[in-house]
């Protein structure tokens, strides 16, 4: 007589898919890059990293260089739009 769990249910990935998968999420993940301002009280808030195209913290020092190029297109472009959206 067989019990509950005594066969495994049927995979839905293929065991490569699924290994890709779990090293993609839980493998080594990149050193990111922490700055913060301890000097000067009065740099809290801005961008210590260089990445924000504002000058204030946006959270991009955490990106890959890849996320960062990215992110950095999508707010030129955002900001081009808007812009021109302004002066007309």
């Amino acid at each position: 007589m067989s019990g509950k769990g005594s066969k495994p249910r049927p995979f839905s990935v293929s065991q490569d898919e699924f290994a890709n998968s779990f090293e993609k999420i839980f493998g080594k993940k990149e050193k990111t890059m922490q700055v913060r301002v301890k000097e000067d009280e009065s740099k809290i808030g801005q961008c210590g990293c260089g990445r924000s195209p504002t000058g204030k913290c946006i959270g991009w020092h955490g990106l890959t260089e890849e996320q960062y190029q990215a992110e950095l297109h999508t707010y030129k472009t955002v900001n081009q739009f808007t812009n021109t959206q302004d002066k007309n």
